[in-house]
């Protein structure tokens, strides 16, 4: 069966939406609340076993281990196999990773859940983005993507928002009093992002792909070596830029979500002031998401995409000088609308260049890359952090985002030729059957 659910997407863009998009919308939801209230409860358990600047680093690379790795083989396979038995696998995996999370005794338990966790979460992201750009036509995908991003803000909202109210409640001293988590006072933030984890999975069963997946390539194209594949998706124009503009991003807001707390400690900031201001600049990130289609089209995309960057290194560079809770609270207003645009605008691009069959190798290298970034990145601001003292984090921050900045304003934005107007294909049907 095959549906046509119109409706309105953000930005006054129309579009026909699968049966499943709202119920992936959810999907994305739980699981992305789970895992942003968890991230920030690892840099504070780290702490409380003892780690400096440079272990909570490599704790939180752990995060992207796996994911630098595997990504690109995990974007073929899902072309092969089918988006949604890969969701289900992905949100599954974060859950359990949670529940770890909540078990860890010592700072290398904390890196294996981690790696766990990041590897469910790279699976999440390319399997929901291939979802959307496989079963969207191409003149709302932009818009979709653009909903998708800001089901993604609203849950970077309120996961640490809930993880400081958790933490300061009654219910997680009572929870830290239990033998098997004794001391920890976040074991209750990693108990609710497991059972996050846990109903996303039964939603994620009605995403499944029913019946045979269709083919998307011939013979001779399944046997081409992946890094050359990877290295065909990577050559078409844009590409590269596309995805070295969205790994400068998301690395200044991983490395701003995991540093932020132990800035926040150096700085006598409390816990629940931290999370307001990573809550706070979740929901800038949330409105300018909410209006990216309306900006871009009265801005243009390379003139947005270089404006998002550099105002986002423009405020995390005043970072080191402002100590005022209200001037913070507005520092995390401006990098927060800059660093909204980045992910979505670069996600759009990629999957509009890259053909139905390569969609989730193209995504999946768009991943390497930003799991490569985000293996390094946090290690490396680690290491500069124990010479020079965290303020110079937020200097190298914004110098990497400017590069990004120039990258983008040195592309070209022009749109390649336009794809045949594609079916949606409802949940309950093979999405290679379109």
């Amino acid at each position: 069966m095959r549906t046509s659910d119109s409706r309105e997407l953000p930005g006054g863009t129309r579009g026909r939406l699968g049966g499943g998009f709202l119920t992936q919308l959810t999907v994305a939801g739980l699981v992305l609340t789970g895992l942003h209230a968890a991230r920030p409860m690892v840099t504070y358990r780290a702490l409380d076993l003892g780690a400096g600047p440079f272990e909570i680093g490599l704790v939180q690379s752990a995060f992207s281990l796996l994911p630098a790795f595997t990504a690109v083989a995990l974007g073929r396979w899902i072309d092969r196999i089918g988006e949604g038995r890969f969701l289900l696998t992905a949100v599954s995996m974060m859950g359990v990773a949670s529940f770890l999370l909540a078990f860890a005794p010592s700072l290398v338990a904390i890196a294996v859940a981690q790696m766990i966790y990041g590897l469910g979460q790279v699976i999440n992201v390319i399997a929901g983005q291939a979802m959307i750009a496989n079963r969207t036509p191409r003149d709302g995908r932009e818009g979709a993507y653009s909903w998708y991003s800001t089901v993604v803000s609203v849950a970077q909202l309120a996961g640490p928002a809930i993880a400081a109210v958790m933490v300061g409640s009654a219910l997680s001293a009572t929870v830290a009093g239990i033998g098997p988590f004794a001391g920890n006072e976040e074991a209750v933030v990693f108990l609710f992002a497991a059972g996050c984890g846990g109903v996303a999975a039964l939603l994620a069963t009605r995403l499944l792909d029913r019946g045979p997946r269709a083919r998307t390539a011939d013979a001779d194209e399944t046997r081409v070596n992946l890094l050359s594949a990877a290295w065909v998706v990577l050559r078409k124009p844009g590409m590269a830029a596309a995805m070295l503009v969205s790994l400068t991003v998301i690395s200044a807001i991983d490395v701003l979500v995991a540093y932020l707390p132990a800035y926040g400690e150096a700085n006598g900031l409390p816990v629940e002031t931290v999370g307001l201001l990573l809550a706070v600049r979740a929901g800038a990130s949330l409105t300018s998401r909410l209006f990216m289609p309306q900006l871009i089209k009265r801005l243009g995309r390379k003139p947005l995409l270089v404006l998002s960057s550099a105002l986002a290194g423009a405020g995390i560079v005043l970072l080191p000088f402002v100590s005022s809770v209200p001037l913070l609270v507005g520092l995390m207003v401006v990098i927060g609308l800059g660093l909204g645009l980045g992910q979505p605008m670069t996600i759009a691009w990629v999957a509009n260049r890259a053909s139905r069959r390569e969609r989730g190798l193209a995504l999946g290298v768009r991943v390497t890359g930003n799991r490569a970034a985000l293996l390094t990145v946090p290690a490396a601001m680690g290491a500069l952090a124990g010479a020079s003292g965290i303020a110079a984090i937020w200097v190298a921050l914004a110098v990497f985002l400017g590069g990004g900045a120039l990258v983008a304003m040195r592309t070209s934005f022009d749109d390649p030729a336009r794809e045949p107007a594609a079916q949606v294909v409802d949940a309950s049907e093979p999405p290679g059957s379109a």
